[in-house]
């Protein structure tokens, strides 16, 4: 099965993919190209966040005031509210990319410790070195790849940065993500936890799609894909008709797992 359609070859789109049904990686493309993050790297930072709350070293429920308010995505910044709890800047940083409540976020710990956390997790081109929509004359200097996406993901549901508690606390929250015109865009028959990013001639979505009835049951059953798809392009080509591209990527994947077998009798709508 073509995973990524043949007609893409001829356009100004580049991709990098990374996709894995439990532990088994199906599917690699451009996984190691470094692409500009746009907010794909919130996913770190809120994971830092959460670990040191884990740590004792902050209180989920804490109050933090808010002292700079920057457009772009997100409501922080047209609501007159002036302090969140920090698991509620989690929340709104991941399921509607707020940039005020990233930053905020950012300023709960450093660029020295965020980027020493991703080393420490083996992500040799991923990095945060500026907070979201400041200093934009500059070019991105946050960098990541699909692959080490992919594997923040991966270590993610196999323990080994939070507790199970919070494993299933970060991933409840991805579940109520607004933004599903990427990989979930036709997958609505599925749980899926994703994160998009995006920035001028760069469109990525990294997800876990869960396959069983619960997030709690896939976990335990190892019966989850996780799928990183980047992608850059030219102006000229309209980021709703690269996001259908996306989503189109992630339903064929899906399909070449109902075809490996390992999604046997799971759904029928994608025989």
């Amino acid at each position: 099965m073509k995973v990524i359609p043949n007609f893409v070859k001829n356009l100004p789109i580049e991709f990098g993919v990374c996709a894995s049904f439990g532990q088994e990686i199906i599917f690699a493309f451009n996984e190691h190209f470094v692409f500009p993050a746009a907010s794909i790297v919130k996913v770190p930072l809120c994971l830092l966040i959460l670990k040191k709350c884990e740590e004792g070293k902050l209180n989920i429920f804490d109050k933090v005031k808010i002292d700079n308010k920057v457009p772009g995505a997100g409501v922080i910044k047209d609501l007159s509210i002036t302090e969140y709890s920090i698991i509620d800047l989690i929340t709104l940083a991941l399921i509607i990319s707020d940039n005020t409540a990233s930053n905020t976020l950012i300023d709960l710990t450093s660029f020295d410790e965020i980027n020493d956390f991703l080393k420490e997790m083996g992500l040799k081109n991923t990095c945060i070195n500026r907070k979201f929509m400041v200093d934009l004359v500059n070019p991105p200097v946050n960098f990541t790849t699909p692959w080490e996406s992919w594997n923040i993901f991966n270590k993610l549901v196999n323990g080994e940065i939070l507790s199970d508690k919070n494993t299933l606390l970060f991933f409840d929250i991805l579940s109520r993500q607004q933004y599903r015109e990427k990989i979930p865009l036709f997958l609505n028959e599925f749980i899926v936890c994703n994160k998009t990013g995006d920035i001028s001639g760069v469109s990525h979505d990294v997800a876990v799609i869960f396959f069983d009835k619960t997030i709690e049951e896939s976990l335990v059953n190892k019966r989850y894909s996780i799928v990183s798809i980047f992608s850059s392009f030219s102006e000229q080509v309209s980021r709703y008709f690269v996001n259908n591209i996306i989503g189109e990527i992630a339903l064929n994947l899906v399909k070449k797992m109902e075809k490996m077998g390992g999604m046997k009798n799971v759904h029928t709508y994608l025989g």
